[in-house]
């Protein structure tokens, strides 16, 4: 140590000069110094003169900045196509299509069938109806002709809700849905009969009735029963819709989504099908709307975020998000990236308001934007350029269907609602492989009740005969067992070869047989489900992977835009739980315990 000092010394003291007073060159830092507990005069930053402002902005850094102008104007040019008509799934008619519908009801919706209380519901809403004295006069005829089946007990086993439904009202309560065939029919005058003088007043109260139906359900058009909704495949548990919008020269842009599981249908649901055959409308009447070009100019806005930094120093930060507070570790590139993007470049970004009506197919042909000194920019989409490939980035693009990396610049705003409100499930199945059985069981969780709600399914099973009977009094220590059974809420399903073809496999619905007294019977799905598609039904061996997969159909409820309100029962599809065991096994030899019940059943 002493022998530095006298080097340092002997330098004249510059090395100790230098040591001891360092040159600062800037001062970016502002440490408080308070002298009084009051910040109240402090924080009016309270301004004595034009260079104290100055100064202030400079210690800020806001005197530095970059050789670009601020937006003052910028001009939009665009071309809208509209959508005016859809075909539900691969062999659906054609339908014209506006926007009074969302096209997610006209996707999803389905007949809504008629439970035990909705039958009573409407019988009660139809005597709503009447006048006392017609009410009077016609409600035994009612119960004559649309009475319930008096001895259907056996139609609601493992419903205890719905059997006593049923028992309290088959007598008192007439059948609504019956009501409402026969007026479909054009019957009820004579089914009932209705007197000649009350046809009228009749007349008057049958359309109020089947005006009602029609509001209260969002449903498509009656259909042969069972019968899947329009869009609904079943071999491949989603939806698929083809929407049509009409170009110039009579061309058309074919949308196509092919696999649409249900939940919410967007713009990503979509991809442009470049080889799609136009979708004709047969009507010769109808008039396609014509694409429409449209050029805007208007006044960029400053982007703007919730705890995002303020560029002027007498503005107080709301400070709901805390940018200090990010806890980014060496592998957070994500959020390193995002901090960097609010706390540097967030007032780099201004935004065009635009309106783009719904049901519309926009591109965005022309963006020039002037700033303040009078330049023009031609603003260019962000993967465009010489070395513009499918890595770039791009957002909200739609791809061509069958074509990887290949996408086009139309952006699709569909009719579609925001938000819904859903039900719990009426019903739900789970399909769920079995190795060791060597197929696929349908469990049906939740069936539909006659209340109208969804029930547990394996409560409502009947169980019986799934265990071998027990035998009592037997010297055997073995006994043979030609096979054993599942719960009758178990649907299976079987690998099969397709039809002509040697190496493509599906499940084929197939049926448990029914144990019990001859004669026999199969055991039959409760739900919906399991009994709409036409038997052989196959369903694709990719659409049941080994984590299962879980099919729902509830009730939807959604507000339009205009205010009206649409409720309709749509469907979804989402990953299940992983594979299942039956415990089925046939031609067996059990070991029998002293008691004469099988040792390895239980």
């Amino acid at each position: 140590m002493a022998q530095l000092t006298n080097v340092m010394v002997a330098d004249g003291g510059l090395l100790l000069e230098e040591f001891r007073e360092p040159a600062v060159t800037a001062y970016n830092r502002l440490e408080a110094r308070p002298r009084a507990h009051d910040y109240t005069r402090s924080l009016r930053a309270e301004v004595r003169d034009a260079l104290w402002m100055l100064t202030r902005q400079w210690q800020f850094g806001e005197l530095e900045a970059e050789d670009a102008g601020s937006p003052i104007d910028a001009r939009l040019l665009t071309r809208r196509l509209t959508v005016d008509r859809v075909t539900l799934g691969n062999a659906g008619g054609v339908q014209s299509y506006d926007d009074t519908i969302p096209l997610e009801t006209i996707v999803e919706r389905e007949r809504v069938p008629f439970s035990h209380a909705l039958r009573v519901q409407a019988a009660q809403y139809f005597l709503r109806l009447h006048t006392p004295a017609l009410r009077t006069k016609y409600l035994p005829r009612y119960r004559t002709k649309f009475a319930f089946l008096q001895n259907a007990d056996g139609n609601y086993r493992g419903q205890v809700d719905g059997l006593n439904l049923y028992v309290a009202t088959r007598r008192l309560a007439f059948d609504g849905e019956q009501a409402l065939a026969s007026i479909a029919a054009g019957t009820f005058a004579t089914d009932v009969p209705v007197d000649t003088a009350d046809a009228g007043p009749m007349q008057t109260i049958m359309d109020a009735f089947t005006a009602w139906m029609d509001r209260q359900y969002s449903q498509p058009a009656p259909a042969p029963a069972p019968a899947a909704p329009n869009a609904w495949d079943d071999s491949r548990f989603s939806y698929s819709v083809t929407a049509g919008a009409p170009a110039d020269g009579g061309r058309q842009v074919t949308l196509a989504a092919p696999r649409y599981e249900g939940g919410r249908l967007d713009w990503y649901s979509f991809e442009v099908d470049t080889n799609g055959a136009p979708i004709t409308i047969s009507d010769p009447a109808y008039t396609a709307p014509e694409p429409q070009q449209e050029a805007i100019s208007f006044l960029p806005t400053t982007a703007t975020f919730k705890g995002m930094p303020n560029a002027r120093f007498w503005e107080m930060e709301e400070r709901q998000v805390n940018f200090g507070a990010l806890e980014a570790q060496t592998t957070d590139q994500l959020l390193l990236v995002f901090a960097e993007l609010g706390l540097i470049y967030g007032n780099d970004w201004f935004v065009v308001p635009y309106v783009l009506p719904v049901n519309t197919l926009c591109e965005v042909s022309s963006l020039i934007v002037t700033d303040v000194f009078g330049d023009r920019t031609l603003i260019l989409a962000a993967d465009e350029g010489a070395d513009n490939d499918w890595q770039r980035w791009s957002m909200f693009s739609l791809s061509n269907l069958g074509e990887i990396g290949s996408y086009n610049r139309q952006f699709f705003l569909p009719a579609t609602v925001g938000a819904t409100l859903e039900s719990d499930a009426l019903e739900r199945v789970q399909f769920a492989r079995d190795e060791m059985a060597n197929m696929v069981w349908a469990v049906e969780e939740v069936i539909p009740d006659a209340t109208g709600i969804g029930i547990n399914g394996d409560d409502a099973a009947d169980k019986t005969g799934v265990l071998p009977a027990p035998i009592q009094n037997s010297p055997a220590s073995i006994r043979y067992l030609l096979g054993t059974t599942v719960p009758e809420n178990w649907i299976p399903f079987l690998p099969v070869q397709r039809p002509g073809s040697a190496q493509d496999i599906a499940f084929q619905r197939a049926a448990m047989p029914q144990m019990g007294i001859p004669p026999r019977d199969v055991i039959r799905a409760k739900g919906v489900l399991l009994n709409e598609a036409p038997l052989p039904w196959f369903v694709n061996e990719e659409e049941i992977p080994f984590a299962g997969t879980v099919v729902t159909r509830s009730y939807q409820r959604a507000r339009w835009y205009d205010g009206r309100t649409y409720l309709w029962i749509g469907r979804a599809r989402e990953t299940g739980r992983g594979v299942g065991s039956s415990n089925l096994r046939f031609d067996q030899i059990d070991p029998l315990q002293p008691s004469g019940s099988p040792a390895a059943i239980r």
